[in-house]
């Protein structure tokens, strides 16, 4: 079966800031998202936005952030009003089929893309599903353990004199790529036949994994999850639909109850 391409959809691509530090990091990253057609925004919030503002005043400190962001996204402030708020990233993930994480390391068993090379991917999965690209926060990036929830990496190529990048700055790059890539003429190209595994089904999956895997004794108990990223680098590789891993979880949970009983 063959179908004409459409055009990427903006509503289909979410940029994920992960526990940004800095409120006008966040406003000028809105700022850049709304100069390149994007607005699907989704932060997970420092556990620094649960406590009492920087002024001193009432509320939580959220509150008082947001507002000093938006004096910076000036006409991006419909973006930060519209925000997906979560508390850890699996959750702000959430419906993704393709996740890509932005880090200036090479990661073992992760493609390492460019930026024109991450918005090209991006246009491609986008017609199956959602995507989300993912920035780390501002003092140390996304660490190994955020990075194994993505499929790839995405580098952008700095002076080795100073490769780490301003927050901001990067969400601006990569926007300015996917509005390329948005914008490209549309090739025939074979529809998706199947749905691809949404990452909270994938979730799911390892954490039955996991526990069942422990139980068996498969695992080791000072450091599970070494053996399960390699597990997660296999399977993502494999680039299983949403029915088959849904069929992996039911396969997971019968051999819990087997245990069980």
């Amino acid at each position: 079966m063959l179908y004409v391409a459409a055009p990427m959809s903006p509503l289909k691509v979410r940029l994920v800031l992960h526990r940004p530090s800095s409120a006008e990091n966040l406003g000028a990253a809105a700022r850049a998202m709304k100069n390149f057609g994007l607005s699907r925004l989704v932060v997970v919030a420092p556990p620094s936005w649960e406590g009492p503002p920087r002024s001193g005043g009432a509320g939580r400190a959220r509150e008082e952030i947001l507002a000093r962001a938006s004096r910076l996204a000036r006409r991006g402030t419909d973006l930060l009003d519209a925000a997906e708020l979560h508390a850890d990233l699996r959750g702000a993930l959430g419906a993704a089929t393709w996740v890509c994480g932005t880090s200036s390391r090479a990661i073992e068993g992760r493609p390492r893309l460019s930026p024109r090379e991450l918005a090209a991917e991006v246009a491609r999965r986008s017609a199956a599903g959602e995507v989300a690209v993912v920035f780390g926060e501002e003092r140390r990036g996304l660490s190994d353990a955020e990075l194994e929830l993505c499929q790839a990496v995405c580098t952008i190529p700095t002076h080795a004199a100073y490769d780490s990048m301003n927050l901001a700055q990067a969400v601006a790059v990569v926007a300015y790529e996917l509005s390329l890539a948005g914008a490209a003429t549309p090739a025939v190209a074979p529809a998706p036949s199947v749905e691809p595994a949404r990452h909270a089904t994938l979730e799911a999956l390892w954490a039955r994994l996991g526990a069942l895997l422990g139980a068996a004794g498969y695992l080791n108990p000072q450091n599970p999850e070494q053996i399960l990223a390699e597990w997660r680098r296999l399977l993502a590789r494999a680039e299983p639909s949403q029915r088959e891993v849904e069929l992996l979880v039911a396969a997971a949970r019968a051999l819990e109850r087997r245990i069980a009983g």
